[in-house]
């Protein structure tokens, strides 16, 4: 009996720790479980949207009627309806300007090079374009690729890209080209989704790059000011400032000791009598020193030197150009140097860069600027 008691005590007992033991080990195992179900069942991140393209442009909308006129003053580029000027440079090697429509996700590129390795074939040109050469050109895109590139009749260098940028993909599209003895080159960058629209706009845009032939050989690296209403230009240093302009408003430019005021006035001069009247009469204390007579483009006109005293009893040389527009009024760009006593018409003009300031004084009746 005692024997029967002490094996069911035993057994009883067993029972009791493997339900102890299990109540401790089952809730573990349980979360375990439980955590390796909820891993299995973890949602996979989302996917990152990918970016989606406006519809390409309607080309039936697009003209290139509009004229954008680089800051150079060097040339002109139609640019399509609803392209906006965004940039531009000129140096003493290159001039470039970029147009963009923010809509329809593209740039419109174009740009001249001097040809200083003397390029004189379509295969030379392709050479220059290489891969060091174009990937300094695609800096602001996170990648590119070249995927084509041929030689077409005319002797246009053709490539095709491929770009991204913000997980976003273009296509571009660049011709150049040998003209003038330099290098022009466009190109246009569009959604990946218009390859049609980026074939128009790069025919249309590569027909209408037109240099300003008065300054076929001017520096690039100089600056214009051209009133559009007026229809004169000037040319000057890139570090002399534009400090006063308004289009038909007389402008000032100031730089190197040098203020100039260039401005329109309703008179016709006939004669030296008249250039020299006019000047003496345009400030009290002025006397005029030299006149000539000069055609400039077809505008004839009068270079007349003068001197000046200022309030403080210096004086100062003067140079004024004085030109009769088309338009039956008086041109005139008037520059002077600070605290000199010379004959600016008798001087090397090598020495004063503001003669060549003065000299690069055109009319330009026929531009007309509708782009900016």
């Amino acid at each position: 009996m005692n024997k029967t008691t002490k094996r069911f005590t035993v057994v009883i007992g067993t029972i009791m720790t493997v339900a102890m033991v299990g109540s401790l080990i089952l809730p573990l195992l349980s979360g375990q479980v439980a955590q390796s179900d909820f891993g299995a069942e973890t949602p996979q991140p989302t996917r990152m949207p990918e970016p989606t393209f406006p519809p390409p442009p309607d080309i039936s909308t697009i003209d290139f009627e509009a004229t954008y006129l680089h800051p150079s003053g060097l040339f002109t580029v139609a640019a399509p309806t609803g392209w906006l000027s965004a940039s531009s440079s000129n140096t003493a090697d290159e001039l470039r300007a970029s147009l963009n429509n923010a809509d329809a996700q593209s740039v419109v590129e174009a740009r001249i090079i001097k040809n200083h390795g003397g390029i004189s074939g379509a295969e030379e040109l392709s050479a220059y374009f290489d891969r060091t050469w174009l990937g300094q050109s695609w800096r602001e895109y996170w990648s590119w690729d070249e995927t084509a590139r041929k030689i077409s009749d005319a002797g246009h260098v053709v490539i095709d890209f491929n770009l991204t940028r913000s997980r976003t993909y273009f296509i571009a599209r660049q011709e150049s080209w040998l003209q003038d003895g330099d290098i022009y080159s466009v190109r246009v960058v569009t959604a990946e989704n218009a390859p049609r629209e980026l074939k128009y706009l790069l025919e249309g845009v590569t027909d209408n790059v037109r240099r300003i032939e008065a300054f076929a050989d001017a520096p690039f690296d100089w600056k214009a000011y051209f009133d559009n209403l007026d229809k004169h230009i000037i040319r000057f240093p890139a570090h002399w400032q534009l400090t006063d302009a308004a289009q038909g408003l007389p402008a000032t430019i100031v730089g190197d000791s040098v203020t100039m005021v260039v401005e329109t006035h309703d008179v016709a001069l006939a004669n030296d009598a008249d250039a020299i009247h006019w000047i003496e009469k345009w400030r009290d204390g002025l006397e005029a020193l030299t006149v000539e007579a000069i055609d400039v483009g077809g505008a004839p006109g009068f270079r007349v030197s003068y001197q000046i005293q200022t309030l403080d009893g210096a004086t100062d040389s003067g140079l004024s150009v004085m030109l009769n527009g088309f338009d039956n009024r008086l041109h005139v760009a008037n520059a002077r140097v600070g605290d000199t006593d010379l004959d600016l018409l008798q001087v090397d003009a090598a020495e004063y860069p503001m003669i060549s300031v003065l000299d690069s004084f055109r009319l330009l009746p026929e531009l007309e600027v509708s782009a900016n």
